[in-house]
């Protein structure tokens, strides 16, 4: 089995993953902002913030992050997968974890939002501790998106 590590993205991990975007996660950023997938990596690849790239061997699987905000204590985490993300998903759901835990840690809230459409992605949120609000209209089409979030009790 290959070995699964977490690294600093680059633009070539984040091409990868965009070549091979999860159909779910194209559907997503079509519908939150028009972009294509190779366009919804290449911004997310530039907001500040953290940014790192899920691997297992040398195929990426996942860019994501958390992005900085207007807010000084609120992060914005974000993800987008390639297939075959969900063969590592005990693994990618374990350093989900630690990841989430450090940003809830450096910020006061985590939040941000996910097409109500994309279960897999809904369910693996759920399972990193996020709570969801009601859906809200978004983008272009006003597409149905559920905003997330992790405050500091």
């Amino acid at each position: 089995m290959a070995e699964i590590k977490v690294v600093a993205a680059t633009w070539q991990y984040g091409h990868a993953v965009a070549a091979n975007m999860r159909p779910a996660d194209a559907a997503e950023v079509w519908a939150l902002a028009r972009h294509s997938p190779a366009e919804a990596v290449r911004r997310s690849l530039e907001i500040p913030g953290e940014a790192y790239a899920f691997l297992a061997g040398d195929e990426p699987l996942a860019v994501f992050g958390c992005a900085e905000t207007e807010v000084a204590e609120v992060g914005s985490p974000w993800l987008l997968g390639a297939e075959g993300v969900d063969r590592h998903a005990r693994k990618f759901l374990e350093l989900g974890r630690s990841y989430v835990a450090h940003w809830a840690h450096e910020y006061t809230d985590l939040y941000n939002v996910v097409d109500a459409r994309n279960e897999r992605s809904i369910d693996w949120l759920g399972r990193l501790g996020f709570v969801f609000d009601e859906p809200v209209l978004i983008g272009p089409d006003g597409a149905p998106f559920l905003p997330f979030h992790l405050r500091k009790t």
